[in-house]
């Protein structure tokens, strides 16, 4: 398998301590994705009004999760994440959105990961954390499995580092079923890019 290539990623996301280092390391480029993110509210095809479902793929502590749920106030949540240790702390600092997002631990690394999920979504997103799994044929097969839990109508949009490169990706989303795929942010090392499932007719 072709390997992604970035020994500055090398993560222990079951041990509590590396999580909570981690996530206040995070904290400081918060600032950094609030474009990115104001861009991925205003591409999800709904109403803000609507109460819309959504999932975010390696969620975790939440941060993506806590800016769509203020975006579209009725929407609820399902927060994916491979580490018990980082869905716990995404728990604790999502403690005053209560009721409105859950957490569904299974490594998306894993074919066959998508059948922890009973159900469909009209977004699904991801923001800085697909890449994690290195490997491009791993990549390629998460947007294969994801494209099944995207409702008629919806849509993925991911923010990640472009590796493997952009074009690929987004080959990738065109091969797994999606339409109209583009990318609508990039700075030179990250994008926003996605596409969307066909509206029933």
């Amino acid at each position: 398998m072709a390997k992604i290539s970035d020994p500055l990623d090398k993560h222990d996301w079951n041990s509590q301590g590396y999580v909570v280092r981690w996530a206040e390391r995070q904290e400081e480029r918060e600032a950094d994705r609030r474009e990115p993110f104001r861009l991925m509210a205003e591409t999800i095809r709904y109403d803000k009004e609507a109460p819309i479902k959504i999932l975010d793929l390696g969620a975790g502590y939440g941060a993506l999760t806590q800016f769509l749920l203020r975006q579209f106030p009725n929407a609820t949540a399902v927060c994916q994440d491979g580490s018990k240790e980082m869905a716990d702390l995404g728990r604790e600092r999502m403690e005053h959105l209560g009721g409105r997002f859950s957490y569904a631990l299974c490594d998306f690394g894993q074919r066959g990961w998508s059948k922890t999920l009973k159900e469909k979504f009209e977004a699904v997103v991801s923001a800085i954390a697909i890449h994690n799994v290195r490997e491009a044929e791993i990549i390629q097969g998460i947007y294969q499995e994801l494209f099944a839990l995207v409702k008629p109508g919806g849509c993925f949009l991911n923010f990640d580092r472009m590796s493997p490169p952009l074009e690929k990706q987004m080959a990738w989303l065109r091969e797994a079923g999606f339409e109209n795929v583009k990318c609508f942010w990039n700075d030179g090392r990250r994008a926003l890019f996605g596409g969307f499932v066909k509206q029933d007719d």
